[in-house]
């Protein structure tokens, strides 16, 4: 394609043509950009801020999600001053409150997707597997909140007027403790200075102690190490789990 790339993953790059943005599946198992149209027709269906799904084509280097080109940019940007990116967080805050409302019953399980995760990582051995796989089945607590499952400042653009949520391939129905974890997790590694501004910013609009989210962590980092991690994001997740699994 000859196309404008204006964004790459581990596993996708994401073109602009026109009012479409093309999302190419490149080392994604075949039927992922399926399941993401249907999760993302389904937030869209939910009242959601979420770009529209046109449609999946197949192309001569993979396949294709077609959705509605949102112009904007990341909500957290390079030299925003202090003031700025905290009012970031706060909007942040409040637009993953408006996904966890949706009731998500008859979504894939976040519970389920967790447990296979973390039977499949590298890197743990069985006992630890088991007392993390216990460890959640305690936790869960059948909610059936809609949890996007990767929300982080990247996957939330700003045009200007309002937020818009991208990247619903991990989409998923449950305890909306766990998402936030896994946006703390990812927060504490690549920004740190913002993991716990954005937690406490969680936690006082919720009323809820900041323990509630953070004994789900142990869990979220095994269950990244299935994600194709680096070095060095494998030795900061099993860290992580070291410090947290309470053997």
């Amino acid at each position: 394609m000859n196309l404008q790339l204006i964004g790459q993953g581990k596993t996708t790059k994401v073109y602009h043509d026109g009012d479409k943005a093309i999302k190419l599946y490149v080392n994604a198992p075949p039927d992922e950009a399926y399941n993401e149209a249907k999760r993302q027709t389904f937030a869209v269906e939910s009242g959601l801020p979420v770009p529209k799904v046109f449609g999946v084509r197949n192309l001569d280097n993979g396949v294709a999600l077609e959705m509605e080109y949102i112009a904007g940019m990341e909500l957290v940007r390079p030299k925003m001053d202090k003031d700025e990116r905290r009012n970031a967080f706060k909007r942040f805050v409040h637009l993953q409150n408006e996904v966890h409302r949706i009731d998500a019953s008859g979504e894939p399980l976040l519970s389920q997707r967790l447990m296979w995760k973390i039977e499949q990582a590298p890197h743990l051995d069985k006992t630890t597997k088991d007392i993390l796989i216990n460890r959640l089945a305690e936790l869960d607590n059948g909610k059936t909140c809609l949890c996007h499952g990767d929300f982080h400042t990247s996957n939330v653009l700003d045009d200007g007027r309002k937020l818009w949520i991208i990247d619903w391939v991990d989409s998923a129905c449950g305890d909306p403790f766990a998402d936030v974890c896994r946006s703390y997790l990812i927060f504490k590694h690549y920004i740190s200075r913002m993991a716990g501004i954005y937690l406490k910013e969680y936690c006082e609009l919720n009323t809820i102690d900041q323990e509630v989210v953070l004994a789900w962590l142990p869990i979220i980092a095994a269950a990244r190490l299935r994600e194709n991690l680096d070095a060095k994001e494998t030795s900061f997740v099993l860290e992580i789990i070291k410090n947290n699994k309470q053997i």
